[in-house]
């Protein structure tokens, strides 16, 4: 009974110290997904760990989406998207990022929680609380629709452009960009997106609890 014990309190204990190098986990995921850790694929479900430096890679009519621990955002993946996560540690809170190098993600950001941003081959978007669209399709174009809160986007070596909530920015391969109010299209294309992730399955919560590495036990709610 002892020997037992022992042994399970050594299997949480590794647990533990496994969780507080994780950045992120995952609380989606449909159709055919692949995570690549150290340019391998390794097996995954929902529940499990990101780490920094991950990739996750999704196919047609298929679907991921994960929490940063900090429980700070949320990011969705849809289809036949490339996305590269990375993030550090700073003091108590995490600074993130997103390289996304094909297809579209939808972002939303706690405000005061660290900075975050998504950046693609021409733009990097800087937010520290919102939600908004990205895209980056074949033709090199980048497209960012706010849909809360403000957005700042860097363009190549040009200056600062500040997007709020309701409009929509445009940036092509070689760096012109226009800035519009989002069309009724537009905000279909999320609606969409968000429609096709959810088709086919039925919806089950848990919260998982996760010690940080101060020694707190937090939730994350995961949603599959």
């Amino acid at each position: 009974m002892k020997r037992l014990f022992l042994i399970s309190l050594a299997l949480i204990l590794a647990i533990n110290i496994f969780a507080a190098n994780s950045i992120a986990m995952i609380s989606a995921s449909k159709g055919k997904v692949n995570l690549r850790r150290a340019a391998k694929v390794v097996p995954h479900k929902t529940g499990d760990f990101l780490y920094n430096k991950d990739e996750i890679r999704t196919g047609g009519e298929s679907f991921a989406a994960y929490k940063y621990i900090d429980g700070s955002s949320t990011v969705k993946i849809f289809s036949n998207s490339i996305v590269y996560i990375t993030a550090t540690k700073n003091e108590k809170i995490l600074d993130k990022k997103i390289e996304l190098d094909k297809g579209s993600v939808f972002t939303n950001i706690k405000p005061n929680t660290g900075s975050f941003s998504v950046a693609t081959p021409t733009t990097v978007a800087s937010v520290k609380g919102t939600a908004f669209f990205t895209k980056f399709d074949e033709f090199g174009q980048s497209t960012f629709i706010i849909t809360e809160g403000e957005v700042e986007l860097k363009i190549l070596n040009k200056d600062t452009q500040s997007i709020t909530a309701g409009n929509t920015a445009v940036v092509q391969a070689n760096g012109s960009f226009q800035i519009h109010n989002s069309t009724q299209e537009e905000l279909q294309e999320i609606e969409q997106a968000e429609l096709e992730s959810t088709q086919g399955k039925e919806n089950k919560k848990m919260r998982i609890p996760v010690i940080d590495p101060n020694g707190q036990t937090k939730y994350i709610e995961i949603t599959w």
